[in-house]
């Protein structure tokens, strides 16, 4: 017999309604039985639009409710730890959007409480390069560029370049934490395709230090425009990252270099090219290595590693191996020194 799974929704907002629950709505078993958002009217209007038939007052009635079995947090990013933390504890599944956490010690404890629990604690994946996931991995282990050498990430965008532009949530560190721009999305990318970090330096830079709130009052601004990071991978392959949100022009581009040829990902095209004897050629996708990022599986993965125990990724060890790097990149800009990165779990 199919194992029924019941769903309380944490924040249903943007990503939830185009994904996440089309996505559960179309598994056999699983229906989506509440929801909390931050506002009453705003939990209404969400059931109403999504067939849900029970509206929350707050979040944490809807871990209380007995005939909830998994949760599903989409709020930003300053209610994952403590959201993700009681659903465990109360023998929840939780399914958390990304990114992990506002910072490590947040990670840190939501990982615990996973390892605790022995529920699955799984987080939403970065569609950056799923494409190519096992393309990536096929031609790593064919030895197709030789031996790696040297990753740089380039992500770029214009989102602050305007010092008037009214502070967002994304800029508001009470809200979204650590998290800046795509980093953390392409470290959870780089350690996807080549494995963990284990040290890194960075630098920090911030150009506008007030931005004026919905209200026009200026508030001061702690998440920075730009970082930039020198990391080490486990297999001693050096990865750098620029990330900027104040570049007049936008890229998003991932170089790997090895000792006989090169690969490019193009994110914005979601194409990966290959470089050798001088002749760029876009990456053939073989058959049984597709995946149709369109209609991704996330949801089913999920359900998956509840009913069958399959295994999930990425988890919670590893959005604490993600976290862990984004707060080595802003310990060492405030220390001056490299950081190294814990290897477990």
């Amino acid at each position: 017999m199919t194992q029924e799974i019941n769903i309380g929704v944490i924040g249903l907002g943007g990503i939830c309604r185009t994904r996440h629950v089309p996505g559960f709505q179309k598994i056999p078993g699983v229906r989506l039985l509440a929801v909390a958002n931050r506002t009453q009217s705003s939990a209404k209007r969400a059931a109403e639009d999504c067939g849900i038939p029970h509206v929350c007052d707050d979040w944490r009635a809807v871990i209380d409710r007995g005939d909830i079995n998994a949760v599903v947090i989409g709020t930003w990013p300053y209610l994952h730890c403590e959201a993700s933390v009681a659903a465990l504890t109360a023998g929840k599944h939780v399914f958390c959007q990304a990114r992990m956490a506002r910072n490590r010690d947040e990670a840190e404890r939501m990982y615990s409480a996973a390892a605790d629990s022995g529920k699955v604690a799984a987080l939403c994946p970065v569609p950056i390069g799923m494409r190519y996931d096992r393309v990536m991995a096929r031609l790593l282990a064919d030895n197709a560029i030789g031996a790696l050498r040297y990753v740089s990430v380039r992500s770029l965008a214009d989102t602050w370049t305007d010092a008037r532009a009214p502070i967002t949530w994304r800029k508001d560190r009470r809200l979204s934490g650590l998290n800046m721009h795509t980093f953390g999305m392409y470290i959870e990318v780089i350690h996807r395709w080549f494995g963990p970090t284990r040290r890194v330096s960075g630098e920090t830079y911030l150009y506008t230090e007030r931005r004026p709130d919905d209200s026009g009052v200026l508030t001061p601004v702690e998440i920075p425009d730009q970082i930039a990071a020198n990391t080490t991978l486990n297999n001693d392959v050096p990865v750098q990252y620029a990330i900027s949100t104040v570049s007049a022009v936008a890229e998003d581009r991932i170089d790997v270099y090895g000792d006989r040829g090169a690969l490019q990902y193009d994110m914005n095209d979601d194409i990966l090219y290959i470089t050798r004897d001088g002749a760029t050629t876009p990456v053939d996708i073989h058959p049984e290595e597709a995946y149709d990022v369109e209609n991704w599986r996330v949801e089913q993965d999920f359900v998956d590693a509840i009913r069958k125990g399959t295994p999930y990724h990425p988890d919670f060890a590893d959005g604490l191996r993600y976290m862990r790097v984004l707060q080595g990149a802003y310990d060492s800009a405030a220390s001056r020194q490299a950081v190294d990165v814990p290897s477990n779990p």
